[in-house]
């Protein structure tokens, strides 16, 4: 659903006199052909204006999504409960600190079924994954790279 009080691109080229282009090219930090002055014009209008970005149409344009899926296997001895477990949740939180740092952005899925990964992996255009608790096994090739992660806890008697 559009909002029709979103700031565009074209609202803050039309409020300088400036294209398009050089608004985007602002954004996207292609700014080598811009004078300095225009591009801190550009920036200050932004912010004044209350420019929000449009993440889909931004990575659908750079054919990435900066998306790294984490799939956390929902196994039966967490009863449903596999988010709530302290080494499942700690091991997620640093994942999220270090996706978060790299500039990415992580999508968190919980499964108890690996055959699914291909398609969630492919639906969401992912730039790596990472499959927390699942036992290395073959699955359907990825196009993208993963990592299996492995949590266990050592019990002493």
């Amino acid at each position: 659903m559009w909002d029709e009080n979103k700031v565009r691109i074209k609202d803050v080229a039309e409020a300088l006199g400036v294209s398009t282009a050089t608004v985007s090219n602002v954004l996207h930090g292609k700014t080598k052909k811009i004078s300095v002055a225009t591009v801190k014009k550009v920036q200050e209008k932004l912010n004044e204006m209350g420019y929000v970005p449009n993440m889909a149409a931004t990575l659908l344009a750079q054919n990435n999504s900066r998306i790294i899926g984490v799939v956390v296997n929902d196994h039966p001895k967490y009863e449903g409960h596999v988010l709530e477990d302290p080494y499942v949740s700690s091991a997620l939180n640093a994942l999220s600190n270090e996706i978060d740092k790299s500039g990415y952005f992580m999508m968190l899925r919980k499964s108890t079924q690996i055959g699914e990964i291909p398609v969630f992996a492919s639906m969401w255009n992912m730039d790596g994954m990472i499959l927390l608790d699942f036992v290395p096994m073959i699955i359907k090739p990825l196009e993208i790279e993963y990592v299996f992660l492995l949590l266990y806890m050592m019990v002493s008697l």
